[in-house]
């Protein structure tokens, strides 16, 4: 097999076309390239069996890039190896950590999860002196920095969580269920009314009666055909009264959804859902009066719930971040490092990299101090 089966070069668009169609069939077996030359529109998947990341790109989407050549529809293997090539004593690694933690700040966003407050690219021009001579000769506070970087950045998303998770708590036990709480009480002064209500009106008035505008009908078929004329001429998206039944005000609400109710309004409202049956309408009507009461039950256990709720949020809201030790100290030993390696601001400027000592500038610059200054001598200035 020739050499020309591995490796082609093309530089324009024709050569490029002849080398995908070879990649394709086969016929040339590895290609070498770029993310730019070697990523969107180039479709060579159909025999491949292995990728190969040489160096390690800026971007996250780089990487996405480049494996989507293989790992995509059109590919005859079911499997596709990835290597990624890190060398020892080089900035590789340092570089998959930047990648790293850029793809988790992206990940955080597009999942909604808890997200940091800002994100900062770091560019080419922001890698010190001080950070590549530390690579460079294999310096072990480099490896402890990107994991020390990785942990402070996992805990302060923690601490964000927290926070957040604080700011619900504490809009829990102040305003949201004390709102619920005082809503629910005054509800159940007017269910209460309601049921001393019903009790007097069941007993003066124990036969079934209902009134559809101005007639009243004591059977529950002509009440309930009336009833289905009346809300027949009902405006949809609104709710409408449409006569009395036992003393309370009967109304009937219609919605763009096509599902109506019917409404007994005393001093609160009771809901049934309208059905097409003139008796099973007027049945529902009666068991939603005859069970007024059930409502008073239903808001006690809320109210409880309520105040429960309410005690468990402010109890969990005064929990310390379990993790707050583990963080300062960590971002305590951060600053260390940082200020070891330099990378805050790099204001010593290292010998080794032509840079002069202090004793050595103080020197230089007394000598530029006197060759500069005039001199004098018989009172006239030469």
């Amino acid at each position: 097999m020739g050499s020309d089966s591995y490796l082609s070069l093309s530089k324009t668009d024709a050569q490029r076309d002849v080398l995908f169609k070879e990649m394709r069939t086969g016929k040339k077996k590895v290609l070498i390239g770029s993310t730019d030359k070697c990523g969107t529109g180039v479709n060579v998947q159909t025999h491949l069996v292995a990728l190969h990341h040489v160096d390690c790109p800026w971007k996250p989407s780089s990487i996405e890039q480049r494996e989507g050549r293989g790992i995509r529809q059109g590919n005859e293997n079911d499997e596709i190896a990835v290597y990624r090539y890190v060398t020892k004593g080089t900035f590789d690694a340092y570089n998959w950590s930047l990648v790293e933690n850029k793809q988790r700040f992206i990940s955080q966003v597009m999942t909604s999860k808890a997200v940091s407050r800002s994100c900062e690219d770091i560019d080419e021009a922001t890698l010190s002196y001080a950070e590549i001579k530390a690579v460079a000769t294999g310096n072990p506070l480099i490896k402890e920095k990107m994991q020390l970087d990785n942990d402070v950045q996992r805990l302060k998303l923690l601490k964000a969580s927290y926070d957040n998770q604080r700011y619900g708590l504490q809009d829990n036990f102040m305003i949201r269920y004390p709102k619920l709480i005082k809503a629910a009480k005054e509800k159940l002064v007017c269910v209460r009314e309601d049921i001393k209500a019903r009790d007097a009106e069941l007993i003066s008035n124990p036969d079934f009666a209902i009134t559809i505008g101005k007639f009243t009908f004591t059977e529950r078929v002509d009440g309930g055909t009336k009833l289905l004329e009346t809300i027949s001429k009902c405006k949809t998206g609104e709710t409408t009264s449409v006569g009395q039944f036992h003393g309370f005000e009967l109304l009937a609400e219609k919605n763009f959804l096509g599902i109506n109710y019917l409404v007994l309004r005393g001093k609160t409202e009771y809901k049934v859902e309208l059905s097409t049956s003139p008796v099973g309408n007027m049945v529902k009507l009666e068991n939603s009066f005859a069970g007024i009461h059930e409502n008073e039950d239903f808001l006690l256990k809320k109210i409880e719930q309520y105040e429960n709720d309410m005690e468990a949020s402010k109890a969990e809201y005064e929990k310390p971040f379990a993790h707050e030790d583990e963080l300062q100290e960590k971002l305590s030993r951060q600053i260390e490092l940082n200020a070891q390696l330099d990378l805050e601001n790099a204001k010593n400027v290292d010998a080794d990299l032509g840079g002069l000592d202090e004793e050595e500038t103080k020197t230089e610059t007394m000598g530029v101090a006197e060759r500069d200054t005039p001199y004098q001598t018989d009172n006239k200035v030469r």
